[in-house]
């Protein structure tokens, strides 16, 4: 088999102090890029910059466009459209590859080729230098294997979601075919791309820790941006559950619920407890029943003031 291409995009906006290293991650690659496509998304720092004088240092394959800011989506779809290799693999630009991602990804490939969509497991890390690894709920028959075909609604319907951005490759064929990411959503925009992936084809996953990811950066969207409303991905999907006749269904409702419960709990946090209690009372919810208690006892016990506290 032939070792498949990759063009890498990363979205940059006003991450100068994480982009180099980021991008020297990619350079450390066994199995290395044909491009890497960074589009500046309207940068105020000097991100964009230094990606430059990387340029002119002969960093291999690396490419920058800079356009008005039109949010990640629109940043990605540019990526995508400036692309020539059959494979796109997604990295932000405050997060990190371990050097063997690529060629994780290209064994995937040759063992499912049928495949829509490629990931390996991650990690979070701090500035700090914790790292804690992170692995979805997949269901038992894939227990003891290291590679596998899996159902996306199967594996995300409960828990941790099997795909996270900057670990997922997509064969451009297909981010063609679905669309690319949608633009003006600042949450779920990856989501929304992995559920219509998802629907057509199944994903691969790699047990293997190739991605770590920064859960201290300065401006990550689901920090910045609390919801306070189902967010337009969880919709479109609950639409086509109840519309399509997908023998799916129930799975990509308890999707639905899951994001649901994801949004009360980060609400709790916020101590925005209204919204907390109506993301709660939503029926769907309790598709999970276990993880319904376990936050409606975590919205009683904050509002008594006895987790979740305000920082002085």
């Amino acid at each position: 088999m032939t070792i498949p291409e990759f063009s890498v995009i990363v979205p940059l906006y006003n991450k100068a102090a994480h982009i180099v290293d980021t991008l020297n991650s990619v350079r450390a690659q066994t199995l290395p890029p044909k491009e890497v496509i960074v589009v500046d998304d309207g940068s105020t720092d000097q991100g964009a910059d230094r990606v430059e004088t990387l340029i002119q240092e002969g960093f291999p394959g690396l490419k920058l466009i800079r356009q008005v800011n039109g949010g990640v989506s629109v940043a990605r779809n540019t990526g995508i459209a400036a692309s020539s290799s059959d494979y796109v693999a997604f990295l932000d630009g405050d997060d990190l590859w371990l050097p063997e991602l690529l060629a994780e990804m290209a064994q995937l490939i040759k063992d499912f080729p049928e495949a829509g969509g490629f990931s390996t497991a991650f990690a979070h890390f701090t500035p700090a230098g914790s790292i804690t690894p992170i692995q979805p709920h997949f269901p038992a028959r894939y227990q003891k294997q290291t590679r596998f075909l899996y159902d996306y609604f199967e594996a995300a319907a409960t828990g941790e979601l099997p795909a996270m951005t900057s670990a997922t490759c997509i064969p451009k064929r297909v981010l063609n075919e679905v669309g690319g990411f949608p633009p003006r959503e600042k949450i779920g925009e990856d989501q929304d791309v992995w559920i219509r992936v998802g629907q057509r084809y199944s994903f691969a996953y790699s047990r293997r820790v190739c991605m770590h990811y920064l859960i201290e950066a300065e401006n990550r969207a689901s920090v910045m941006h609390v919801p306070e409303c189902e967010c337009p991905f969880s919709l479109r999907l609950k639409n086509y559950a109840e519309s399509s006749g997908d023998p799916r269904r129930e799975l990509m409702l308890k999707l639905t619920a899951n994001h649901l419960l994801h949004l009360a709990q980060l609400n709790i946090r916020a101590r925005k407890f209204p919204v907390a209690r109506r993301l709660l009372a939503e029926q769907r919810t309790w598709m999970l029943p276990l993880r319904r208690i376990k936050w409606e006892v975590a919205f009683w016990f904050a509002r008594c003031g006895l987790m979740f506290r305000r920082s002085a």
